[in-house]
């Protein structure tokens, strides 16, 4: 299900809450809408409200800590791609063919983590085949000094904290915001709008605000799942350490 429908029926369950607190109030009898009932009502809702209000935070704290993750992972890969390039030149012309399948890798995972439009898609399977490909021609150089030595040593070093990243980013492709905590949190704040709703004014400036202040809510929600999404949607990760990279690159 995509944000946007989470967002979508979010809108429609708070609103129609609201819509039904506002109708409810016509069927029930004058003594349960007195002052104290608005009191019981308002203390009650002022509970959920702020739990509904931790919650949110909560959620806006997780799907922050996983973008900034995945932010920070891709631009390791980034850097860790300039600097392997760096290392193959200065090996000499015998590791060119590392650098070639280098440029490969490094144009192929930037497609597939920010696809060009018009361009085919790369899967992480294909990357990853690539890489270890990569791998296996610095496996093959064959050092004749201490400075080679260690130049392949560094490489090799380098192409496991490519794979490393490569991993972390594939185990956390799900949402870390949990189904069962958002259609909770979509709940309580049905009740507090149903609660609202049951002593608002039945007028069109109550029910418009209403109608506002839901949009505003869902729209809180669905921007929250897409901060959780740093891949595709609205809220993205920024291309351009590995365009900068790829650039570096294939200089």
């Amino acid at each position: 299900m995509t944000h946007s429908a989470i967002g979508v029926i979010a809108f429609v369950a708070i609103f129609g809450g609201a819509l039904l607190g506002i109708f409810a109030a016509r069927a029930l009898p004058e003594h349960h809408l007195s002052d104290e009932t608005c009191t019981a009502v308002s203390v009650s809702v002022a509970i959920v409200g702020t739990l509904s209000a931790l919650v949110i935070g909560l959620m806006i704290s997780t799907a922050s800590s996983s973008f900034s993750a995945r932010s920070r992972e891709v631009t390791e890969i980034s850097v860790d791609l300039i600097r392997m390039e760096r290392l193959l030149q200065r090996y000499g012309p015998e590791a060119d063919d590392a650098r070639a399948k280098l440029r490969i890798y490094a144009a192929a995972k930037t497609q597939e983590l920010f696809p060009a439009a018009g361009e085919p898609s790369r899967t992480d399977e294909a990357t990853a085949g690539m890489l270890e490909t990569m791998q296996d021609a610095i496996l093959s150089l064959a050092p004749t000094d201490e400075m080679h030595r260690w130049l392949r040593s560094q490489a090799l070093t380098l192409s496991d904290g490519l794979s490393h990243a490569r991993w972390l980013l594939v185990q956390q492709a799900g949402s870390s915001i949990p189904l069962p905590f958002l259609i909770l949190l979509i709940f309580w704040l049905t009740i507090v709008f149903a609660s609202i709703g049951l002593f608002a004014p039945r007028n069109s400036t109550a029910i418009a605000a209403l109608c506002l202040c839901s949009i505003a809510v869902s729209g809180g929600i669905t921007m929250i799942l897409e901060l959780d999404s740093p891949f595709s949607g609205l809220i993205r990760i920024s291309d351009e350490p590995m365009r900068h990279a790829l650039a570096q690159i294939t200089h």
